[in-house]
């Protein structure tokens, strides 16, 4: 549906507890960002996890905090409004989640970074996930910038290059499998081959929430149908 989310940001930014929300919205994807970045500057031996421990951590009870207010405002919001802006609602209570699982498989990548201490990391899959990271860690600003503006352009294209590089981590663990690495250097690679899908996969979800697919917007639909019975708001 292109224009939806430009529509619903337009509305947000004309309600205060709405656009309270979006903004908290961006913070956690930036300290989502911060995050990733960080655990990739532990990978790279660019930073000691005792230097960044205290911050990572503080992050992502940041995240997970306002995650939690975003939700419940949400369902206050909904409660007590009769006029509630639900798809904006649905929407936000969608991208939320994503956010807060970007910090979750954030948290994985630093454990196997404070575990693996192999030895020097120059062979190809090491510079295959080099290349993915790079990748997810440029995502991050355009698909806030995506959200933010509505643009369905760039959320399609956000998408398709998020889903190449889960298609290269997919190659890599098959890969892993067939071959013979010593085992704590293959299950490190699989490990964060497969917590870089994921990344990638919710940042793509949050964009998917920009494009608005006919059927995704049928079920959304189906769900604000039921929201506003079970509040009592008018159709």
């Amino acid at each position: 549906m292109p224009g939806l989310l430009r529509e619903l940001v337009n509305a947000w930014r004309g309600r205060d507890l709405l656009s309270q929300m979006l903004d908290e919205f961006q913070q956690m994807m930036r300290d989502g960002e911060w995050m990733f970045q960080t655990v990739g500057k532990v990978l790279s031996g660019e930073a000691k996890p005792e230097d960044v421990h205290a911050d990572f951590f503080a992050r992502d009870e940041e995240i997970n905090r306002r995650e939690k207010d975003i939700r419940r405002r949400i369902v206050e919001h909904l409660s007590l409004r009769g006029d509630a802006d639900v798809p904006a609602c649905l929407v936000l209570m969608s991208v939320v989640k994503d956010a807060e699982r970007v910090g979750d498989y954030c948290k994985n990548m630093y454990e196997v970074a404070c575990l693996y201490a192999g030895p020097a990391r120059d062979d190809a899959y090491w510079t295959a996930l080099e290349g993915h990271r790079a990748t997810i860690a440029a995502l991050f600003d355009e698909v806030r910038q995506a959200f933010a503006e509505g643009n369905g352009d760039l959320a399609v294209a956000l998408i398709q290059e998020a889903r190449a590089v889960r298609e290269r981590c997919d190659d890599m663990i098959s890969q892993l499998i067939a071959d013979d690495l010593p085992t704590s250097k293959a299950v490190a690679y699989a490990l964060l081959s497969r917590y870089y899908k994921r990344v990638a996969a919710h940042l793509a979800n949050i964009c998917t929430s920009v494009t608005g697919p006919v059927h995704e917007m049928d079920h959304s639909l189906a769900v604000e149908q039921r929201i506003r019975k079970t509040y009592g708001m008018k159709p």
